[in-house]
């Protein structure tokens, strides 16, 4: 008598049953998805309500939202951001934000919302879109960064720090950040004694991981008998500005005129006597003042700037970080000559 096999060992049914399967996962699927993209609109709606655009001058909310508007105006709200005009950007990126559906095509509006406000000064609201990001995708490079910066403006430099490791863990360098982080939590730290400070400055300079123009500025400030002992001559380009407003009691004139660079710029700088053998230092401007100074004309000055070496901006003042890339250690002094104008007692110490 024949074996009557289960009516489920038919290949057809087998098959009915994995399609039902595969159906019933898509349509859990997409459930859940619908789900989390609308709590993820919710979320946004609810942290967009926290940030106040009543002081934005830009009225762009009754304009007929198309998605076609989406590439011009983030072109638009950047070249404001650029040009300073803040509240304008942010009219912008909010109203893009607030319209824009899917939130993968929002978070780089989310990341120029969050670095105008930076650039504003708004630190709180900055740190709180930076926030906002990460929490969705913690793996954004750019608003951990940027978020870095938010914390060391406000001060918080533990916060900071903590920046650092989850960097690390997705293959960044940070050795950079790492040593800046550390020179600026030392620096503002009043509970350290002088003694110690000098001390903890030479290591840093013996260490060079860190950057010296900042390094050698403290220890004039705090030793200047030491600083002049650890000078690197070959870094003046670095210090030049440093070093042409010091005091006349603060230099060291055993170690200047020990050096043909360092006697070069002092004597154009009218410190030391011009002689009858030109000096030269390779230094464009301090050569050419000594020049003009043996031909009798003592009226030409210095004037300083200061280049980023990353995105070639320049500053009036000197910086740490720069104000446009937020790069460090990449300051490049800018000099150019002018007419003498009458001591206003100015240092940069």
């Amino acid at each position: 008598m024949d074996k009557i096999l289960p009516a489920h060992s038919d290949p057809l049914f087998s098959i009915l049953i994995i399609t039902l399967l595969v159906l019933v996962v898509a349509i859990v699927s997409s459930i859940m998805g619908n789900y989390k993209e609308e709590q993820q609109k919710k979320s946004l709606k609810n942290f967009l309500g926290t940030i106040k655009t009543d002081e934005c001058t830009l009225d762009i909310e009754k304009l007929p939202f198309e998605t076609t508007l989406i590439t011009p105006l983030s072109l638009l709200a950047n070249t404001f951001q650029t040009q300073g005009e803040y509240q304008k950007a942010i009219s912008i990126y909010l109203y893009l934000i607030e319209n824009i559906q899917v939130f993968s095509q929002k978070e780089h509006l989310l990341e120029g919302l969050g670095e105008t406000y930076l650039k504003a000064g708004f630190l709180k609201r900055s740190e709180s879109v930076f926030l906002e990001i990460l929490h969705k995708h913690p793996r954004n490079k750019e608003a951990l960064y940027h978020l870095e910066v938010v914390y060391e403006l406000l001060n918080e430099y533990d916060l900071a720090n903590e920046i650092i490791k989850p960097l690390q863990l997705l293959g960044e360098d940070a050795t950079t950040l790492q040593a800046h982080l550390k020179l600026s939590t030392f620096l503002k730290n009043r509970d350290i004694e002088s003694k110690e400070k000098v001390e903890r400055l030479l290591n840093f300079i013996e260490n060079g991981s860190y950057p010296y123009r900042r390094v050698i500025q403290e220890l004039f400030k705090l030793d200047r008998e030491k600083a002049w002992s650890v000078l690197d001559v070959t870094k003046v380009d670095l210090i030049l500005d440093i070093l042409w407003f010091l005091p006349s009691s603060n230099l060291n004139f055993d170690i200047i005129i020990q050096d043909e660079i360092l006697k070069s710029i002092y004597i154009a700088k009218g410190i030391l006597e011009v002689k009858d053998d030109l000096i030269t230092s390779g230094i464009f401007a301090i050569d050419t003042i000594n020049a003009a100074q043996k031909g009798g004309s003592f009226d030409v000055d210095l004037n300083f700037n200061y280049g980023c070496r990353r995105c070639k901006q320049h500053f009036p003042i000197s910086f740490e970080r720069c104000p446009k890339c937020y790069a460090i250690d990449t300051i490049q002094v800018k000099v150019s000559l002018s007419k003498k104008r009458p001591l206003t007692g100015y240092s940069l110490l």
